[in-house]
């Protein structure tokens, strides 16, 4: 498979260990994000008693992708908000309008 022109390398260290990302991110962005990631499992670590690589990665990504399905949820929701109140404006517009 040919390597896209617009996809860049970058090498992030993650709990003590390299990692070649090829993307088409920003390669700041992807260290940012391997930064978190890194951070998120070092914390987990501290906080229990599972040592071992694996275990703590998967810890790690279920406490992120908890993480990210309540945001979703909130936004979800709160999409469903702006929505209705969208509705109920134009809807007081239509009848303002109608009345004149």
């Amino acid at each position: 498979m040919a390597e896209d022109s617009n996809e860049k390398k970058v090498v992030v260290r993650i709990y003590g260990e390299d990692y070649p990302i090829t993307g088409a991110d920003d390669p700041a962005y992807i260290s940012k994000i391997a930064d978190l990631v890194d951070s998120r499992m070092k914390d987990i670590a501290a906080g229990s008693r599972v040592k071992s690589r694996d275990k703590v990665a998967i810890l790690t990504a279920m406490s992120m992708a908890s993480e990210l399905y309540e945001k979703t949820e909130l936004l979800d929701s709160s999409d469903g908000q702006v929505s209705d109140k969208v509705d109920r404006i134009i809807s007081q517009l239509e009848q303002a309008l109608s009345d004149r």
